[in-house]
């Protein structure tokens, strides 16, 4: 049985209303920390393709897809007992709109949607994800999310996108109607019942555990100018192993974006399927190699990734936001092979899927505990990574697809300092690496060019010879003595 309170909408019902899930709990620590009167938590995105064009047909099937999609109707209002508690309202949802920037250039179309997206809307009682049918530049059309992080994330987004174009192509005779929706309250209801559940009370051992008796990790910067060493100087402390990250100010941020051409993305993507490799767990190898060749080859690197906890049917098709964040630490002696260290990789991540139900902030609440560390803003992980699987939006041809745009419109501030998301475009598959960073680091933008380099060429070194030792990787990627 789940805690749920009665509450008055402001529509004059009684509503059933709901405590936050362990995922919706961390985004509201960062509302509450850094964004109440920002856009932090919104999602920008948008579809857009060429060729044939029917915008009625386009907004019935929006309509119909946010019909089935129970988390478009998520509100959130303020209670005693539980400080913020959610329900399904019975409002109804603001017409869909359609908006012609077709006379712009596409980075002006792209610029006034991006300036939608640094908009907030208050959280209370109101509706907080929206879609629009957008007119675009090169006779391009299709349609913009902004949606938001208590009731999305990125996975959830893409799932609804696919859902408008799955119906859309159906009422165009061009597939058939796509499945229903699971419900969302039901997989938020499994959330919630884990919280008083024995496997909660097993996990939070297992961290307490884990954290009270491996030895302690090493921070690992992605400045040249490297944090650590300067706190060492600093405080005259050679053994110091963490540095103080201010993540509660300047949110303000910029994004970084690089991308890997098809025939690149391909050579991993085929490495990875002839030696049963992870695609995430070998982009990560090469994050934690670059992090190592930063850091005077250092064998020992954390960092925080993403889980998506989807493994059932219904949690991947009843929307919400089920992201976590987690350390993972890995020690790579340098004569494994690539293979093998990618093999490394997946076993951390696999042992941190086992108990990644456990509350994000509690887990970290836990490892400050344990390593007696008094302040959030002391850690060990740098920087933040996600991995954004394909997930397949149809079209309806390989023609079409191929003039496709999937675009993620920057909110404009990050709760951390440093976030790196990589994901698949849209028309051909193409890995995309966005770094988020903090513009109070004035080096970032410089020294994560030359991050990127290293990580890159860290991957496709180890796509070209799987064999081939991190450590000749390693020298390889350094720059080399004029």
């Amino acid at each position: 049985m789940i805690d749920s309170v009665q509450i008055t909408a402001k529509d004059g019902k009684t509503y059933t209303a709901y405590p936050l899930t362990q995922a919706q709990r961390l985004m509201y620590f960062v509302y509450n920390t850094y964004s109440r009167e920002l856009a932090m938590l919104n999602i920008g995105t948008g579809c857009y393709w060429q060729g044939d064009f029917d915008e009625a047909l386009l907004c019935e099937a929006i309509g119909e897809a946010r019909d089935r999609c129970d988390t478009m109707r998520l509100r959130f209002k303020p209670d005693l007992k539980f400080g913020l508690v959610q329900f399904l309202s019975e409002e109804p949802l603001p017409p869909v709109e359609t908006v012609d920037l077709s006379d712009r250039t596409t980075a002006e179309a792209d610029g006034l949607l991006e300036a939608e997206t640094r908009v907030g809307t208050p959280l209370e009682d109101n509706a907080l994800s929206f879609v629009k049918i957008v007119r675009m530049p090169e006779d391009r059309n299709g349609f913009y999310c902004k949606l938001h992080h208590l009731a999305f994330d990125g996975y959830a987004a893409k799932l609804f996108m696919a859902d408008v174009m799955a119906i859309y192509l159906s009422k165009r005779g061009c597939g058939s109607y796509p499945k229903p929706m699971k419900p969302y309250l039901e997989a938020m209801t499994q959330e919630l019942e884990y919280l008083n559940s024995d496997r909660r009370k097993a996990d939070r051992a297992y961290w307490m555990q884990r954290f009270s008796t491996e030895s302690e990790p090493i921070f690992n910067d992605y400045l040249l100018d490297n944090r650590l060493e300067k706190a060492r100087r600093e405080s005259g402390d050679d053994s110091q192993r963490y540095v103080l990250m201010f993540e509660g100010e300047h949110p303000v941020s910029k994004q970084l974006y690089y991308e890997v051409s098809a025939q690149d993305t391909e050579k991993v993507l085929a490495m990875c399927e002839q030696r049963g490799l992870s695609v995430p767990c070998v982009l990560m190898l090469g994050l934690r190699t670059a992090l190592s060749s930063f850091n005077r080859a250092q064998p020992d690197v954390s960092f925080k990734f993403m889980i998506n906890r989807r493994g059932t049917l219904l949690e991947k098709k009843s929307g919400g936001n089920r992201w976590h964040f987690y350390t993972l630490r890995t020690i790579v002696d340098p004569s494994l092979t690539f293979a093998e260290a990618a093999r490394l990789v997946e076993d951390e991540q696999n042992e941190v899927f086992r108990h990644c139900a456990f509350d994000t902030l509690e887990m970290y609440h836990i490892k400050h505990m344990a390593m007696h560390m008094d302040r959030l803003e002391q850690t060990y992980d740098s920087m933040s990574f996600s991995y954004h699987a394909p997930l397949e939006i149809p079209f309806e041809s390989e023609e079409v697809k191929k003039t496709a745009r999937g675009v993620w419109y920057h909110n404009g501030y990050s709760a951390q300092n440093l976030y790196l998301t990589v994901k698949n475009r849209l028309n051909d598959n193409g890995l995309e690496f966005i770094f988020e960073y903090r513009v109070s680091e004035e080096a970032a933008a410089h020294d994560l060019a030359v991050f990127y380099d290293r990580l890159i060429r860290a991957v496709m070194l180890g796509a070209e010879d799987p064999d081939r030792a991190i450590g000749e990787i390693l020298a390889r990627i350094e720059p080399q003595e004029a």
